[in-house]
């Protein structure tokens, strides 16, 4: 038999348990769904220590992302990729993105990964980009530019 004193001391567990894990499960979650644009910063290549632009127009439906990224090109000329996974969890991201640069001669294939961690209004990570087969590194960070209509 357990005493008075065990007894309580299980209840007062499980009240603890039961309460921190609804806390848990009432945490507010963050919506991404919006225009994000920021700066990659290349690690490794041609390019190492250069910055260029990145934009992020996300849709965020339960974990999942979709939507677009832009980068920019030789020249300065925009071009869009088409988000081909994404998922969103807790405040950890995960996007790949595929599409073709026509904007040079021969146009070229361009997949982009980025890895990384956000809150409500800021983003950055770690990433990379294959062009044409070769493989670069970057890090990379946006910040919410606008946000999802309500």
């Amino acid at each position: 038999m357990l005493s008075r004193f065990q007894k309580r001391m299980i209840v007062q567990g499980i009240a603890i348990a039961t309460l921190s894990l609804s806390s848990c499960l009432l945490a507010p979650r963050i919506d991404i769904s919006g225009r994000w644009d920021g700066w990659i910063t290349w690690t490794d290549g041609p390019a190492a220590g250069l910055t260029s632009p990145i934009g992020l127009t996300l849709v965020h439906e339960d974990r999942s992302l979709s939507g677009t990224i832009t980068l920019v090109g030789p020249g300065s000329q925009p071009f869009d990729l088409s988000i081909t996974a994404g998922t969103a969890r807790g405040s950890s991201l995960f996007i790949a993105a595929l599409g073709t640069n026509y904007n040079i001669d021969p146009p070229v294939n361009v997949s982009i990964e980025l890895d990384g961690d956000y809150d409500a209004t800021e983003m950055s990570g770690t990433g990379s980009q294959t062009i044409s087969g070769n493989l670069y590194h970057f890090t990379w960070e946006a910040t919410l530019s606008t946000p999802p209509p309500e």
